[in-house]
């Protein structure tokens, strides 16, 4: 069963029951827990209003993701990351005001970034984990509905955190060009990017030199018309089924956020 179905068969099956707040529907979930909540990132699969029509303003972007990091959780994907802090009371998620980054997007970006606020908004909210089993399926799905019957639907994918551990922080800046660099596969088009140093007060002290990198970033497009500054987060992935501490690791890269952005051949930055 894909997850569409999933998601459609867990619909349909809560619908024959007594509404949860103001919602026309009511689906079987259970309560989630703080831990569970954390292990996962959480992607968008619908939003839909309390008749189970979509919500408008979130068809403009299929890539937001919901995080839980201990009392708080953070909304990303969008323009802005939007973050506030939380409270679990079994099916109650109690939302303090969000607050957002000030960056500016197109139009249709930045309404649904309203729109994911205006959901949120300081309230009360339902939710919970469906209760859906599937082999075929096996990522939780979070349901969370506020007071006007409006709904999210979220899949949950195991967090890099929960499968290699905790990363390493590190800055780096993007450069809007690439370069032709070689690589065991043969040429290919490289990323230009140099580690920003700042200390603890958020002041940068240091800049390293430009290098080539030839791998990927998770959760960010290269765009050739913004210089970036983005913080990222590095795991370690030692090879499976030796003891061997020379063996040769891996590393993943994680976009965690963009922390500056701006427009090629123009001085205006856009900050956090």
């Amino acid at each position: 069963m894909n997850i569409k179905k999933l998601v459609v068969t867990a619909l349909i099956a809560g619908s024959l029951a007594a509404c949860a707040h103001t919602s026309d529907r009511k689906v079987n979930m259970r309560a989630a827990s703080v831990q569970q909540l954390g292990a996962y990132n959480w992607q968008l699969v619908e939003a839909t209003d309390r008749h189970g029509r979509p919500l408008a303003n979130f068809a403009a972007n299929s890539a937001l993701k919901l995080n839980f990091a201990g009392q708080r959780l953070n909304v990303s994907g969008g323009c802005n990351s939007i973050g506030s802090a939380y409270q679990l009371s079994g099916q109650d998620m109690y939302i303090q005001a969000p607050m957002s980054t000030m960056m500016a997007c197109a139009p249709d970006v930045m309404a649904q970034d309203a729109a994911v606020i205006a959901f949120m908004n300081g309230q009360k909210l339902h939710a919970g984990l469906l209760n859906v089993e599937d082999a075929q399926n096996p990522q939780p799905l979070l349901w969370i509905e506020n007071q006007r019957g409006q709904s999210l639907l979220w899949r949950g994918v195991p967090t890099a955190t929960s499968q290699y551990g905790q990363p390493t922080v590190v800055f780096w800046e993007i450069s809007p060009q690439t370069q032709t660099c070689q690589t065991d596969n043969g040429a290919v088009q490289c990323l230009k990017v140099r580690e920003i140093f700042y200390n603890d007060q958020g002041v940068k002290v240091k800049t390293g030199v430009w290098r080539n990198f030839a791998g990927t970033i998770d959760g960010w497009q290269f765009n050739p018309a913004e210089n970036q500054v983005l913080r990222l987060n590095v795991y370690e992935v030692k090879p499976a089924g030796t003891a061997d501490d020379t063996a040769a690791s891996q590393y993943i890269y994680k976009l965690d956020q963009i922390i500056e952005r701006s427009e090629v051949n123009s001085t205006k930055h856009k900050h956090k």
